[in-house]
């Protein structure tokens, strides 16, 4: 599963689970709880659909992140 937060900062960033930052930390459990983007940060169900929306070749990420 590829669930989680997505950020495209230069390449394509993956929190699955969290993302901790000195100003706020993202959780996976409270994530239909935020407003975005959190600092560039987005939640998406899929990596396709992260990919279709910051319009990327999902086949460029599809190693890194399910691996």
């Amino acid at each position: 599963m590829t669930s989680g937060f997505y950020k495209l900062d230069g390449t394509l960033l993956y929190g699955p689970k969290a993302v901790h930052n000195a100003n706020y930390q993202l959780h996976s459990a409270d994530h239909a709880s935020y407003t975005y983007p959190v600092d560039g940060w987005h939640w998406f169900n899929t990596l396709e659909e992260a990919c279709g929306f910051f319009e990327i070749d999902v086949e460029e990420y599809s190693q890194t992140i399910t691996t």
